[in-house]
């Protein structure tokens, strides 16, 4: 598992149940967004992170935060962290079962929800397109579960 919002979420998860245990309360929910999109022709993995997150990478804390995480990144180049976020599998890109394997990993570290995010779909191919992948990645995601 290379990615690391899910490492994170491993690495979490025991701190948050002790913090919540120590103050007499719940342990709060773990939600997570990852952007995802599907491999078709015409599409390029790169420029979709890039249309997905541009406005987060070129933020100095972003990129800190990434940078703590081990990502080579800095946020006066946000084509290069674009590139940081696929190749360390921040950004999920692959068929929809692919995706849906790497999304069910989550589920197994203790993320109570996983918001898929297509919107560098949305932004470089549109609503249909975008609408099409989430699809096929939700019904890959109810197929794995059966």
């Amino acid at each position: 598992m290379p990615y690391i919002a899910l490492q994170s979420a491993v690495a979490l998860a025991p701190a948050m149940a002790k913090g919540a245990a120590e103050s007499g309360r719940p342990v709060p929910r773990m939600v997570t967004v990852v952007h995802a999109a599907v491999d078709r022709p015409g599409r390029h993995a790169y420029r979709l992170a890039f249309a997905a997150a541009h406005v987060h990478l070129a933020g100095p804390h972003y990129c800190d935060m990434l940078r703590r995480a081990g990502l080579r990144v800095h946020h006066s180049r946000p084509g290069l962290g674009a590139r940081a976020l696929v190749d360390s599998g921040v950004f999920l890109y692959g068929t929809p079962g692919s995706i849906a394997a790497q999304l069910a990993e989550f589920d197994r570290a203790g993320v109570d929800e996983v918001v898929v995010n297509v919107a560098g779909v949305y932004s470089e191919h549109g609503r249909p397109d975008a609408v099409r992948d989430l699809q096929e990645i939700l019904a890959a995601c109810r197929e794995a579960r059966n």
